[in-house]
């Protein structure tokens, strides 16, 4: 996905003018755009963050890209849905998505793009979809899952900075919960719901749980 080193040979663009031409592209680049803009960035590089980082919002924003997702709802529900995040909090969610509707009449949406956005990030609590919510949100939550599905090297990463969010947990603890979310997961028919990700995802998924679930 897309490289996080912020330096760059002449000529080319930094992560830092990648992520904001996408932000632009997706909400415009008028002033008070750039504040929300601005200040989301601010919010997702606080102290204690690992994983939750603009780098995953980079990862996911370059996976949309790919799969050709230009729905502006699922832009908006990319950039906020981490916005609030305190490690095992019960309403990073919810908060995320109130926060994500107060800034999102600032950027030009319109209310049923706002509902949407708001179940999305809302779903995540569960990575569900809540009876009488478009389906169309199955692609949004297989997108946040699809670290699960990403190279070795970068999952062994992913799983290290989980764990270091979660320094303020013992260690016996934390390694059952994580066991047990990582058996849930390959209990599932399917990690991935929707086409596009299960046929890239799903198998490589499954064997980097595999790998964690032996210590790699």
């Amino acid at each position: 996905m897309v490289n996080t080193d912020n330096t760059s040979p002449e000529g080319t663009e930094t992560t830092e003018e990648i992520r904001r031409n996408r932000w632009c592209e997706s909400f415009g680049s008028n002033e008070n755009s750039i504040m929300v803009f601005n200040d989301l960035c601010t919010r997702m590089s606080g102290e204690g963050r690992h994983y939750h980082t603009m780098e995953h919002i980079d990862e996911l924003l370059a996976l949309a890209e790919t799969a050709d997702i230009t729905d502006k709802w699922f832009h908006a529900a990319l950039w906020f849905h981490d916005v609030v995040y305190h490690p095992g909090a019960k309403n990073n969610e919810e908060f995320s998505a109130r926060l994500a509707g107060k800034a999102m009449p600032v950027l030009g949406m319109e209310g049923d793009e706002q509902a949407k956005t708001m179940a999305a990030i809302r779903a995540t609590k569960t990575h569900k979809i809540p009876k009488g919510t478009d389906k169309d949100i199955q692609l949004f939550l297989d997108a946040d899952m699809a670290i699960l599905g990403a190279e070795r090297e970068r999952y062994k990463r992913y799983a290290a900075d989980i764990r270091r969010e979660f320094s303020h947990i013992s260690g016996w603890r934390y390694a059952w919960g994580r066991r047990r979310f990582l058996k849930s997961c390959l209990k599932r028919k399917a990690i991935f719901l929707s086409p596009w990700f299960n046929h890239k995802f799903e198998a490589r998924a499954r064997a980097n749980i595999q790998a964690e679930l032996k210590g790699f």
